[in-house]
Parts: C-alpha cells; sequence; structure tokens
C-alpha cells in the first residue's frame, strides 16, 4: 500500500517546480510537443492537449513524486533525480529544435513539389483545350468546304435567276408605266371630244392597275402606288373638265336663281344642260363604285347635285358661319328657314324637270329632290357641330335649338316627304347631330326635366292650383278640371310635342319618363292632402274639445266636400285624359316598340327618381294588350276611389251626427191620434222643411228637420260641382250607407205601434224621399231596404178601427194616388194579423212567402228579413 503523501518543506517545493519543469520536458522528447497547448486560465500549465486529448500534466507529476519519493528516505535523493531530469530536458530540447528545423525543410519540400505539379497540371489542360479547339476548327473546316463545294452551283444559278426576274421586272414596270402614259394621253385627248369615249381608255388603266395588283399581291411597290396616283389625277382632270362644262350650262339657265318655269327654257339651255348633267354622270361609278341597293344604307350623292348644290352652300355659310348680323346663336331657325326656302324655291325645277333627266340614265333609282336636300343637309349638320359646343354653357338656348331643329326634320318628313336616296331604313334627321354626341344629348336631357320639373312646381303653388280651371260648362257629363290638372295636362301635352318628332326609342321613352314622374309627383301630392284630411277629419282625441282649428274646419261639412270634390275632379279628369291618350296611335305605337324591344332599354341620363312606395303607380305598364299608361290610370281610379269613400263618410258623418236626437226616440211605441196633432208630434210643419217638398198637410218628425237640411245641401254641392255620373255613383253610396243607419239604428232598435209605424213611413216617404227627389227622379229605388220596412211597419192591426184611423188610412191612400207614396194601395187589404199568418206559417214555401209579400208591396226583403221586421211590431206575439 502506498502511503498518503506527506508536506513538503519549503526546498522540497522549490525541487518539486524544477521537477515539474523537467518532467513537462520529458514529455515534449516523447514527440507531443507538435500536439501539446497550455491552457491559458491554468497559470501554472497543468493542463496539456496531446492529439486533441486533455492530459492532466499535475497528475502525472504526482504519480511521479509518489513513485520516487514515497518515504522521507527518498527526499535525500532528490537532488540527484532533479539533476537527471534536466539533463534529460535539456537533450530533449535539443531533439526538439532538430526536429523543427527537419520538419521545416520537408514542408518546403512538400510544398514547391505541389507548387509544381499544379503548374504543370494547368499547362496540360491548355494544352488539351487548345487541341480539342484546334481538332473542332479542322472538322468544321472540312464540312463546311464540302458544302460550300455542293452549293456553289446552286447560289449561282439562283442569283442568275434573280437578275434575270429583276431584268423581267423593269422591263414590265418599263412597259406598265409606258401603257399608263398612252393611256392617259389617249383619254386626255378623247376628253375634248367625248367623255363617254375617253372613259375608255380610263377604264383599261383601272383593269390595268388592278392585274398588276393581283400578280404583285398589293404590297404596295413603287409601281402600284404610281398606277394607283396615274388613275386619281386622271379622274380629277375628267371631274374638274366636265364640272367646268356643267356649271356653264348652269349658268345660261342662270343658276342658283330659283327657275319658276323649267318650261319655259329654250331647247339650246335645255340640250347643252342635259348633254353636261349626263355627262358628269358618268363619272359617278368611277367615283363612288356600283350602287349598295341592300337598304341599309343611303346611295352616295350624285355628282351633279353636289356641283348644283355647290352655291347654294356658299351662300349658306356667307350669312351663318361668319360674323354678319344673321349669324346669331340665339336662332337656330334662321337658317334653318333659310334652307326650307331653297328647297320650296327649287323644287319646281328639280322636281319637275331635273328628275325626267335622270331617269334617262342608269341613276334612275334617285329621287333627285331628295337627293338635293340631302346635299343641302350637310351644311345644316356641319353648322350645328359648330355651334353647339357654345350653347352648351348657356342649356336654354341648346334646348331651344334641338326643339327647331325637331321641327324642321318634321316638315322635311311630313312635307317634303323626305328619305334619302336608297336608304329605307327610318332617317333620323339632323337632330341625330345632337343626340350623337352623349354629353350634348345628357345636358338637353337634364334641362327638359329641370324645366318640367320647375313648371310643375310654379303649377302646385300657385294660390289657385284647386280652384276650378273654369265656370261650368252646363254640360254635365263632363267633369270640370281644377286649374293644377288642366295646366298639368297642357305641360304633358308640350313634352309629348317635344318627344312624339324623337327618332330613337331610348330618347322617346326618356321624355315619357319625365311625364310619367310628373304624374306620379302629381298623384302623391294628391295622396298626402288626401292623408291629412283622413286624419284631421276622423280623429279620435283632440287636445282642446270645442276647439276647431282652420284646417279641421276645411276638413268638416260643405268645405270639406268642397276639397274632396277638387281633388276628386283632378284624378278624374287625369284618369279620362291618360285613357284618351293611350288611345291615341302614337302611344299605341310607342308602347308596342317598348314590348318588342329585347334588350333593355338604357336611360341616358340615369335619372334619379324618387323611391316608389308601395301604393305608388308604376311608371309603365307592360301588359301586351294594356298602353304605357296603364299603371298611372289604375293609380287615379285607386285615388279616384278612395276620395268617393271620404266624401261619402264626410257626408253620412255629418247626417249621422245630426240625427241623434231621432235616434234617442223613444216613443215609436206610444204613439197614438190626439187633437194636438197626429202621433203627439206638432202640426205645424217646420220651414226648413221647404226645401223638401214638404206638403202642409205632411208632418214629418221634428227631429229629422236637421239632418235632412245637412243631406240636402251636401246633395245641393255635389250636383253643383260633379257630372251627373259621378253624383249618381255618390249618391247611391251615401244612400246605402244611410240605408244601413236607419236598419241598424232605428228599426232594430226600437219597437213600434201601427201609428208609430205610419210615423216612420212619412219620415221616410216625405222626409228623406222627399230630400232627395229634387236631384234623382226616383230615390225610393235606392232605400229598397227602407221603403219594404216602412210598408211592413206600417200595416193596420185588427184594433184599428175607429174613426180617426179610418180617416188617417184614407188620407194615406188619397196620397198615394197622387203618385206621392212608395207603397201599394193593396197595403190596405191585409191587416199584421194576415201577413203574420202567411209570414210565419212554416209549411209554406219560401218563395210562397215571398209572393206574398210581393201583393203588400215587400218587393225586396228576404223572409227572414221581413220576420224581424214584422217583430218591431208591439203587436207581433211571435
Amino acid at each position: 500500500m502506498t502511503s498518503a503523501p506527506l508536506p513538503w518543506p519549503p526546498e522540497a517545493a522549490q525541487g518539486a517546480d524544477a521537477a515539474h519543469h523537467a518532467l513537462l520536458a520529458s514529455h515534449l522528447d516523447m514527440g507531443l510537443a507538435n500536439n501539446l497547448s497550455t491552457n491559458v486560465n491554468d497559470p501554472l500549465g497543468s493542463n496539456v492537449v496531446v492529439f486533441e486529448q486533455i492530459i492532466d500534466v499535475d497528475e502525472d507529476v504526482k504519480d511521479f513524486f509518489n513513485s520516487r519519493f514515497s518515504t522521507r528516505e527518498d527526499l535525500s535523493k532528490i537532488r540527484s533525480v532533479l539533476h537527471e531530469q534536466t539533463e534529460i530536458g535539456y537533450a530533449l530540447r535539443q531533439k526538439l529544435e532538430e526536429s523543427k528545423v527537419r520538419t521545416a525543410q520537408v514542408l518546403e519540400q512538400a510544398q514547391d513539389a505541389s507548387r509544381s505539379t499544379q503548374d504543370r497540371l494547368r499547362h496540360l489542360q491548355a494544352s488539351a483545350v487548345d487541341l480539342e479547339g484546334q481538332i473542332e476548327s479542322s472538322e468544321a473546316f472540312a464540312a463546311e468546304k464540302n458544302k460550300r463545294d455542293q452549293r456553289s452551283l446552286i447560289e449561282s444559278l439562283d442569283d442568275l435567276r434573280r437578275k434575270v426576274q429583276a431584268l423581267e421586272d423593269a422591263k414590265t414596270y418599263i412597259l406598265a408605266v409606258s401603257r399608263t402614259q398612252r393611256l392617259i394621253s389617249e383619254a386626255r385627248e378623247l376628253l375634248q371630244t367625248s367623255a363617254e369615249q375617253a372613259l375608255v381608255p380610263y377604264n383599261s388603266l383601272v383593269q390595268m392597275s388592278a392585274n398588276i395588283k393581283e400578280v404583285l399581291g398589293g404590297r404596295g411597290t413603287k409601281l402600284e402606288s404610281f398606277l394607283d396616283t396615274s388613275r386619281d389625277a386622271l379622274l380629277k382632270e375628267f371631274k374638274a373638265h366636265l364640272s367646268k362644262k356643267f356649271q356653264a350650262s348652269l349658268d345660261a339657265l342662270g343658276w342658283p336663281k330659283p327657275i319658276a318655269d323649267p318650261f319655259g327654257l329654250s331647247d339650246h339651255q335645255k340640250d347643252e344642260f342635259e348633254h353636261a348633267f349626263k355627262e358628269v354622270l358618268l363619272l359617278q361609278r368611277p367615283m363612288y363604285g356600283d350602287l349598295d341597293r341592300s337598304g341599309e344604307k343611303p346611295f352616295p350623292p350624285l355628282l351633279t347635285t353636289e356641283l348644283m348644290v355647290a352655291p347654294l352652300i356658299m351662300r349658306f355659310k356667307f350669312h351663318f358661319d361668319g360674323k354678319r348680323s344673321t349669324n346669331r346663336l340665339d336662332k337656330p331657325e334662321w337658317y334653318l328657314t333659310h334652307v326650307l326656302e331653297h328647297i320650296k324655291d327649287h323644287t319646281p325645277f328639280i322636281q319637275d324637270y331635273v328628275q325626267s333627266v335622270v331617269e334617262e340614265t342608269e341613276f334612275k333609282d334617285y329621287d333627285i329632290k331628295n337627293d338635293f336636300i340631302r346635299v343641302l343637309l350637310k351644311a345644316v349638320e356641319d353648322k350645328i357641330r359648330f355651334s353647339v359646343p357654345d350653347m352648351l354653357s348657356v342649356p336654354e338656348i341648346l334646348s331651344h335649338a334641338i326643339r327647331e331643329a325637331l321641327q324642321f326634320d318634321k316638315v322635311l318628313r311630313d312635307t317634303e316627304f323626305y328619305m334619302p336616296p336608297g336608304q329605307t331604313t327610318e332617317w333620323h334627321g339632323t337632330v341625330d347631330v345632337y343626340f350623337g354626341n352623349r354629353e350634348w344629348l345628357k345636358t338637353w336631357l337634364r334641362v327638359e326635366k329641370e324645366f318640367a320639373k320647375a313648371r310643375y312646381t310654379q303649377i302646385m303653388e300657385d294660390e289657385d292650383a284647386w280652384q276650378p280651371a273654369y265656370e261650368d260648362l252646363g254640360d254635365k257629363d263632363y267633369i270640370v278640371p281644377t286649374k293644377s290638372a288642366e295646366k298639368l295636362s297642357d305641360l304633358l301635352e308640350i313634352i309629348t310635342g317635344r318627344y312624339r318628332p324623337l327618332p330613337k326609342l331610348e330618347h322617346r321613352t326618356f321624355m315619357l319618363d319625365i311625364q310619367l314622374d310628373l304624374l306620379i309627383a302629381y298623384h302623391r301630392h294628391i295622396r298626402v292632402l288626401v292623408d291629412q284630411y283622413e286624419s284631421l277629419s276622423y280623429s279620435f282625441v283632440r287636445v282642446m274639445p270645442g276647439t276647431v282649428s282652420a284646417e279641421e274646419r276645411n276638413s268638416t261639412g260643405i268645405d270639406g266636400l268642397c276639397n274632396l270634390c277638387h281633388w276628386l275632379a283632378s284624378v278624374e279628369y287625369f284618369s279620362l285624359t291618360l285613357k284618351d291618350w293611350s288611345e291615341d296611335v302614337f302611344f299605341l305605337e310607342l308602347h308596342k316598340e317598348i314590348l318588342d324591344r329585347t334588350q333593355k332599354i338604357s336611360n341616358p341620363l340615369h335619372s334619379d327618381n324618387e323611391e316608389s312606395e308601395d301604393e305608388d303607380v308604376d311608371k309603365m305598364g307592360k301588359d301586351e294588350n294594356g298602353t304605357v299608361f296603364d299603371k298611372a290610370i289604375k293609380g287615379f281610379e285607386i285615388l279616384s276611389k278612395r276620395i268617393q269613400e271620404l266624401v261619402v263618410r264626410n257626408i253620412t258623418k255629418d247626417v249621422f251626427s245630426a240625427m241623434k236626437p231621432y235616434v234617442s226616440l223613444r216613443s215609436w211605441p206610444q204613439i197614438e191620434l190626439s187633437n194636438e196633432g197626429n202621433n203627439g208630434f206638432p202640426s205645424q210643419p217646420s220651414t226648413a222643411l221647404s226645401t223638401f217638398g214638404q206638403y202642409e198637410n205632411d208632418d214629418v218628425s221634428p227631429e229629422l228637420y236637421q239632418p235632412l237640411t245637412v243631406l240636402s245641401h251636401s246633395f245641393e254641392y255635389l250636383a253643383t260641382a260633379l257630372p251627373t255620373r259621378h253624383f249618381t255613383m255618390l249618391y247611391r253610396q251615401t244612400s246605402m250607407e244611410i240605408q244601413d243607419f236607419f236598419w241598424q239604428k232605428i228599426i232594430m232598435k226600437n219597437s213600434f205601434s201601427e201609428l208609430g209605424g205610419m210615423q216612420f213611413a212619412r219620415d221616410f216617404r216625405i222626409g228623406l224621399m222627399g230630400a232627395s227627389r229634387r236631384w234623382v227622379k226616383k230615390p225610393e229605388n235606392y232605400h229598397r231596404k227602407l221603403r219594404d220596412a216602412s210598408v211592413l211597419l206600417s200595416l193596420q192591426s185588427a184594433k184599428a178601427n175607429n174613426q180617426q184611423q179610418q180617416q188617417q188610412q184614407q188620407q194615406q191612400q188619397q196620397q198615394q194616388q197622387q203618385g206621392r207614396g212608395g207603397q201599394d194601395g193593396s197595403q190596405s187589404k191585409k191587416t199584421l194579423a194576415q201577413v203574420m199568418v202567411f209570414l210565419f206559417d212554416e209549411d209554406l214555401e219560401s218563395e210562397a212567402v215571398k209572393s206574398k209579400l210581393e201583393e203588400i208591396g215587400v218587393m225586396h226583403l228576404g223572409v227572414s228579413e221581413a220576420r224581424d221586421v214584422i217583430r218591431r211590431r208591439v203587436e207581433c206575439w211571435r
């Protein structure tokens, strides 16, 4: 066992350091020096890296000392050991130095050898690349040489061919140029004597040019360009020469002065004109080609027409294109009228004489008058294009100019029967110059829409907008419109007149859209007024009971009826007017054209119309058998029906309110004859009944006077304000409401004695019917249930045998004989008991019962209704 190491004395420690360094040297000598490194963090250099492995030097030294100095006695040998180790370390350092020198030499030799080898490799690589290039070059040269040897003959032959072809082309070019010059010379020479013969060499030149172009493929060669230029120049010479001759013939006629009597010209003048005219037309086909007879586009203008119109266009420009006073932007009608005057002045000569000359040529399909107008219109169209940019800043002038153009086009169509020669499709007119530019079109459409809206606003803001347009015409078959309705109708007709001549459907539909917008706005305005009226008239709660505002007063009584009748007149007037317009051929054709159009019609202006509500009328009907105004008519009819209902409610509300005392009567079962008067009521008639046809001996319940007065005044106003047809409809509806009121509130709520029933019958016959007989011949026909009920309620009872009852019955029969009663005389033939026998007989068929009821004058009540009425008699026990 090795004992633990003992503490060293100082001298031993110094010896240990020396031994430590000696041990390091010994390690270096063992070939580990090249792979040794000392850890910089270890000041004693206790760690050594050898072949990338860490060797702990301290451990080795410790092992060394432990092996050599295991006991104190061994320490005495330390100096000898130290000396030995020092010598060993010195020897190892010498070996290390020698090893370093040898290693450096070997490394240097290895580097020199490596550099030499690399140089030789690079040299060999360059030599290889150079050799490879030489080999490839040699092969390519050999191949190219063989190829050149093979193609040299072919290329030589091809070069010779091209040279020969070039010589041939040059020969052809020279021949073509020579022949062209010869044909031109020949044509010029013949032109002096005969234009027709001069066209022969010209046509040959045209044919030669076409053949050469076909051969050359139309590549735009210099020869082709030369031929085209020569041909056009020759044609211009022809035109200039013949135009000069034609102009001379026109001058001889005094043209452009109007020739009122073409048949008064001398034969020489006619011959010269006709000859020159026909010669110029010989150039028509060379100038414009063959006619396109498809009808999709017009024929080109005749050269003769252009020459004849030229001085007229010059005069037009003199007056309307310069700075003369006749050239005014706001007076387009001046130059349009100027053109119409030219057409009118020259029509006799053009139509009566020149047309016959044209028909002797191959252009007999031409209408020379229309051709004359067509050439004149070019000056008008140019004038429009030049003027419109200045008009855009003043839209009113633009709108005026377009209206004048539309009128001008209408005159040409309707009066002059103008249609461009050869065109079968619709002529769009000079106004198409305005509409062809979308910005100009949008400006005009915007102006028209703003004008319509401004005029509509002005109409509706007028204080007299809802007053009758004129006094009663005396003819009760026609409705009297309000001023707003009549003025709006006039505005709509103005708009129709403006767009009626528009050539394109999309433009006509836009103007129609403006009309429908105005109709919708008017419809909505009246509807709002009706809504306000209804809310004021039938509000259930008032802030201050007993107080009535001015607006509320205008919604009740005659004032309310007046407003309703004005609105009703406006609505009915437009309903009838639109129905009349719907039968107009123009609107029928417009509707058909809209339905036939497969694609959607675009709005050129994209107008921002107001959003329509559920009750608003749609703008246009889509019914195949309808018209463009169907939806508008339906909307006005619905509104008219609503106003009529309000009229009836207005009348019945006032009448029913006045009938409260009459409804409150509870004396019907107790009415008996007295000396003071009939039925317990005062015998003196009221003066208010004088308007109802009251007779002196006829007594009506006093509580009924006020309701009948209100009803009379209402019917009086309606009969004055409305036509007979409308009054009759309102009377019928009002009568039905009154009949239901009497049935529910009087008959079914009360019991009646015999005299009470007779009093009710007088109230009905003399009061209600008497109040209506002034306006309706047979008012009882509108109250049939009440008439039958009065018959049943006034049946004679079995106990009525006293003298006073007999006198009353005699008086009633006398009145019936005079024709004032609504009951049959047969009523007195059956008593209440007799009627009850067959009315409540369960064994009788319903038809038999109804037959017996008809015998006593009950014509319209059913069996169950008749039983209900009979049960109101106090004597009825069933």
